[in-house]
Formats: structure tokens, C-alpha cells, sequence
């Protein structure tokens, strides 16, 4: 075992110090409990370094240059069904010769994970084509006058996610085959969230303009001022937003709408919200909708303003990349 550093450093004090007791080799060997060839060692580096720590290890040297490295990520960010046996074998093809551990090791130092892929709904042409148009219509959009709203639902004892298991304790989580659920419709602006409006029955047309009036119209007040009429609303294209009578509601309310591209959740802020939302439920210990309600309300209550801003200053941001992905999903 290597000496410790404070020892090399009181092998120089008791030798050559010039308020230190000036000891010899084997008296110092014995007070530090090393060998005196190693006391000899480290006054001879001191004379020539005046340096005592450990010299910087060379190791093994890597078997792959950084260009090939570059094309190792690249195969992999490129190949949907990217493995590191295929990697390996396209590197060999080439005239590279690297093992599958030095391409898995290579993928990890680029950051890359080995898990399962993002599961988004299959787009078609026609969506991508709706959804890239509105991006360029909304390019330069005003989004602070923006209420998005939206709809999800929560589930009690909802898994909170991964979690770390160990040999022969393997943690379980014990789930119903139909579990009690809560629907929740929120909404917020840049100014921050509104109401929520939790609910057990199954929302349609005439429900649906009661929670216009509950919540939407309430929230507008609040976050945009009784007498501002400069706000547009944002949702998504459910059939109960789209009804007969939903529409003759906002009509008769003057409320104006934001044209909304199908299939579109990764272009509405709100969905990470629930997101959030659903994490931190998930950690409590809830036996009821009531209590599910209870906490659902003081969750929201508790959302920072600070996250509403940055989730419609995101709105550029995501407008942005649907446009470089030509109308395709984005990661947002």
C-alpha cells in the first residue's frame, strides 16, 4: 500500500526540517512504520521535486482515436435498432478493429443510456404537414396571452417509477385491476396557474361548459384581470372541446380560440405540469379519491409561478423545433 501523503511529508520534517529533530533513516522508518528504503525514496524526491504527491498514472492507452469514437456515436444515433454486436460488426467492416465492450464503454462516455425508446402515437403526413404549418403561423406568436388548459388523470397508488432492487429484495408494488381514479382540468398563463377542478364522473359537452364556468372564466379573472378581453384560449382538439354546445358556450362568452394542430401534446406546456404533478402524488400514501382530491388541490396550489413563465417562454422554444423536425414529435 502506498504511503499516505501526510507520512511522506513527516519523513521530510524529522530528516531535514530545520526546526525538526534531524533523525536519521531508521529511527524515522520505525516513528512512520515504512521500511527505511522507503524514508530513502521520498527524501530523494523531495531533493530533486520538492513534490511528494503520487505522479499521474499513464495507463492503458485508448484503443480508438476520437474520430472513431464520433463514428461509434454517430452509428448508434443514427440506427433505431443500434446494438453494440452491430456497431462493432459496421466498425469491422471498415477496417476497425474494436471489441463490443470498447463500443458500449464509448457509447457511455458520449452519455448514452441503453433503456427502452420514447413511445410516441405514429404520425401521418397529413399531421406532420397541419402541424408544421401552425408552427409557422405561430412562429412569432404572442404567448403571454395564452390560458392553456388541459385535462388528465390520477390514479391512486400510481407507480412512482423506477426504483432500485437488490438480490432477494425485490421490491413489489401491489396494483388493482381497476383502480379508483380523480380527472383534473387546470389551466394557467405566463402570470401563473388558475383554478383546478377535480372530478370522479365522466366528462362530456354539458360538463364540460360547467367547468367553463367554474374554472375557466374565474381563472381568466385572476390572471389576466376582470376587464382584459386581449386573452386567447388554448386546448386541444377533444371532441367535448369541439362539440355543439361547448362552441356555442364560448361563443356566447366572446372567448377567442387558438387554433390547436392534432395530435399535438408535446406542443402543450401543461402536459408537463401533470407530469410533475403526477411524481410528486405518487410519493404520498393515499387510500381515497377524497384524500387524492385533497392533495391534487395542494399540489397545484404549491406550483411556482416561476414555472409557469418558463413553461411560456418554452412555447418559442417548442414552436421552433417542430419547425427544424419538419412537423414531427419533438422532446418536449
Amino acid at each position: 500500500m502506498a504511503l499516505p501523503l501526510h507520512k511522506r511529508y513527516e519523513i521530510v520534517f524529522l530528516h531535514d526540517h530545520p526546526n525538526g529533530p534531524r533523525l536519521g533513516i531508521k529511527r524515522i522508518a520505525n516513528i512512520v512504520s515504512c521500511d527505511k528504503r522507503s524514508v530513502g525514496r521520498w527524501l530523494d524526491r523531495w531533493k530533486e521535486t520538492k513534490d511528494l504527491s503520487d505522479e499521474p498514472k499513464t495507463g492503458r492507452s485508448r484503443v480508438t482515436t476520437e474520430k472513431q469514437d464520433a463514428k461509434i456515436v454517430a452509428l448508434a444515433t443514427r440506427d433505431e435498432n443500434a446494438t453494440a454486436p452491430k456497431i462493432q460488426k459496421q466498425m469491422e467492416d471498415k477496417g476497425i478493429d474494436v471489441s463490443e465492450r470498447t463500443v458500449r464503454r464509448r457509447l457511455h462516455e458520449a452519455g448514452g443510456k441503453y433503456n427502452l425508446p420514447l413511445s410516441k402515437p405514429l404520425l401521418s403526413e397529413k399531421h406532420q404537414k397541419q402541424r408544421r404549418i401552425w408552427a409557422k403561423n405561430h412562429k412569432n406568436f404572442d404567448w403571454t396571452k395564452v390560458i392553456f388548459t388541459d385535462e388528465s388523470t390520477f390514479y391512486l397508488n400510481q407507480p412512482v417509477g423506477k426504483v432500485w432492487n437488490f438480490p432477494g429484495k425485490k421490491k413489489v408494488i401491489r396494483t388493482v385491476k381497476h383502480p379508483a381514479k380523480v380527472h383534473v382540468w387546470g389551466c394557467f398563463s405566463a402570470s401563473g396557474f388558475g383554478e383546478i377542478i377535480c372530478f370522479e364522473k365522466n366528462l362530456d359537452a354539458k360538463f364540460m361548459c360547467s367547468i367553463y364556468e367554474r374554472g375557466l372564466l374565474p381563472s381568466v379573472d385572476k390572471l389576466f384581470g376582470a376587464e382584459n378581453l386581449d386573452w386567447v384560449l388554448q386546448e386541444d382538439n377533444d371532441p367535448k372541446h369541439r362539440s355543439k354546445l361547448a362552441k356555442e358556450w364560448k361563443a356566447g362568452e366572446d372567448i377567442k380560440e387558438l387554433p390547436w394542430p392534432a395530435m399535438s401534446p408535446d406542443q402543450n406546456p401543461i402536459e408537463n405540469v401533470w407530469r410533475v404533478m403526477k411524481v410528486n402524488i405518487a410519493r404520498k400514501k393515499i387510500q381515497t379519491t377524497r384524500r387524492l382530491k385533497e392533495e391534487l388541490k395542494n399540489e397545484w396550489r404549491n406550483l411556482p409561478i416561476e414555472l409557469a413563465e418558463n413553461l411560456v417562454k418554452s412555447m418559442q422554444r417548442r414552436v421552433a423545433a417542430l419547425i427544424l423536425a419538419n412537423g414531427d414529435y419533438t422532446l418536449y
